[in-house]
């Protein structure tokens, strides 16, 4: 019989891995030592992070709506748990760390992640340097009672946090530790119960696919380490004598040599051993027989050969050759189709993500909002190209055209080409030094009039850096800060989309899953219904 298994964490995640240990066929009790709850919190601007630490499925679960304006930053998780409840809740997965927070951190720096922001729970682990945490949900302590915490004696007991473990250590005695086993979810939970425990397992990953597997080989270990150990021990033999049961053993084989020896002799009377044959045993040949022709094989059409010509075993081991040969030959062209097929399937995946690329710049250069295909760039860029992916999202979501930043310029014209600002000596000595400019006739005009004329051309030939460069040589350059800041966001966005377009040109896509877009399926936020870059380029 299987020891009680106990789950120690809060509802409802709790019902979710009893269930599952129930399915074991294990006896399981829920006994959970702090609930979690929603924290009154506001989300900082998601521009100033590059990604999102998630540590807890509690955070997603109790984050609350400060949750929808970080949706646009990617997700690095802890265990797989976390990151389907994220990814359920619309976020976009990174990364999934198999360890514990500090490993997830390591593993955001390596993904280039230097800024992150962490949806934590009021009590918790420090994280280190660069990681800005927000408390969005608290874990209080729930009424257990001495008489079930007497109760755990005998059992077996999860632990899927370290505040679970440290609440546990604080409520059993040192003196009653050795009857408990504990299971934990990483080696910093099982370190926070402290020792003298029964044994404390480790999970191989973070998750309750490798937990619920280690708890019921240990509920099952444990309880037949403790069942009936004297049964192969009590058994006691019986006593005979022993010379009495030789003699028995003698007499069998001397009776057993004399039956074979009879039987031998009267095989040999009979002539079964070669002896000779009697006569009632031959059996002669009928007179009409001319000699056995054994059946041949038939041909393709289902008759027999007309020859009936003994085989020939030159010509056995030829044909025997042409099929291995045969055999070989299609052994090679199924290994040459399995191969065309594997490059096929690269290819097309590499087309696939071409064509997503190239509808994501169509709709970034129309001004038009991405829809279905924001999901379709999460899916094969979002692992690969984080940055750029998210880069281009935002761009989306707050749109600039060639058109508006033409029409923009246009409207500060006016304002760029004087500077306000300058006193009337300052404008005066400026007309002053353009009523004569000498320069070299293979350099541009530096005329402010000048100028911006060239910074329309080279808007209407897509070249926005140029023109940006232009702009800022222009007197009233400072009155066009919001036109520098969209034209800035055009051009980040133009070259997250040349990093995603080369991305796919190298085969670096990942493969669509079906099941999590079908699951999922984030509304895309509604776009102003004004042109966003209207009011920015001014």
């Amino acid at each position: 019989m299987s020891r009680t298994v106990v789950v120690l964490r809060p509802a409802p995640s709790d019902a979710a891995t009893a269930n599952r240990l129930r399915a074991a066929g294990l006896s399981v009790r829920q006994l959970p030592f702090f609930a979690a709850a929603p924290v009154a919190w506001t989300a900082p601007a998601p521009t100033a992070f590059d990604a999102l630490l998630v540590t807890s499925a509690n955070a997603v679960r109790h984050g609350g709506p400060g949750l929808e304006a970080l949706k646009g930053l990617p997700v690095v998780a802890v265990g797989a748990a976390t990151a389907a409840a994220a990814r359920a809740a619309g976020f976009m997965i990174a990364k999934t760390g198999e360890s514990d927070a500090a490993a997830a951190v390591a593993l955001a720096r390596e993904a280039g992640f230097a800024r992150l922001l962490h949806l934590a729970g009021q009590d918790r682990a420090p994280t280190g340097e660069g990681v800005t945490a927000v408390t969005v949900y608290a874990s209080d302590p729930a009424p257990v009672g001495e008489a079930d915490v007497r109760a755990l004696s005998g059992c077996v007991v999860l632990l899927h946090s370290t505040r679970a473990a440290q609440m546990l250590a604080a409520r059993v005695f040192e003196t009653e530790r050795a009857a408990i086993a504990l299971v934990a979810l990483s080696p910093a939970v099982g370190a926070a119960a402290g020792e003298g425990w029964e044994s404390v397992d480790i999970a191989a990953e973070p998750s309750d696919d490798a937990l619920v597997p280690l708890a019921a080989t240990r509920a099952i270990d444990r309880a037949s380490a403790g069942g009936d150990k004297h049964a192969m021990t009590d058994y006691v033999p019986t006593q005979q004598p022993r010379g009495a049961r030789l003699g028995t053993i003698l007499i069998c084989i001397a009776l057993a040599f004399a039956a074979g020896l009879a039987l031998m002799g009267y095989a040999m009377h009979r002539g079964w051993l070669g002896g000779g044959t009697p006569a009632a045993t031959v059996v002669e040949k009928p007179a009409t027989s001319t000699g056995y022709v054994p059946q041949q094989p038939l041909n393709a059409n289902g008759e027999a050969p007309a020859a009936t010509a003994a085989l020939d075993p030159a010509m056995l081991a030829t044909r025997e050759a042409a099929l291995a040969g045969q055999l070989a030959a299609l052994e090679a062209r199924t290994a040459a189709v399995t191969i065309d097929a594997s490059a096929a399937s690269g290819q097309a995946t590499r087309a696939e993500g071409l064509l997503v690329a190239f509808a994501a710049r169509r709709a970034i250069d129309r001004g038009l909002p991405l829809g279905y295909l924001e999901e379709q760039l999460r899916l094969r860029f979002g692992a690969t190209q984080p940055r750029a992916t998210f880069a281009v999202i935002q761009a989306a979501r707050q749109p600039v055209t060639i058109e508006d930043l033409r029409k923009g310029l246009d409207d500060i014209a006016p304002e760029i080409t004087a500077a306000t600002g300058d006193t009337w000596g300052a404008t005066l000595r400026r007309q002053i030094d353009q009523l004569i400019v000498l320069r070299r006739s293979d350099t541009p005009s530096p005329m402010a009039a000048d100028r911006l004329a060239r910074a329309r051309r080279l808007l209407e030939g897509g070249q926005v850096e140029a023109a940006r460069a232009e702009v800022a040589r222009l007197p009233g350059a400072r009155d066009a800060g919001n036109w520098m800041a969209a034209a800035t966001r055009y051009i980040q966005a133009r070259h997250a989309l040349d990093g995603i377009e080369n991305a796919a040109i190298l085969g670096q896509v990942g493969q669509p899953n079906p099941a999590p877009v079908a699951a999922a399926a984030p509304t895309v936020e509604p776009v102003v219904e004004t042109p966003a870059s209207a009011t920015p380029v001014r």
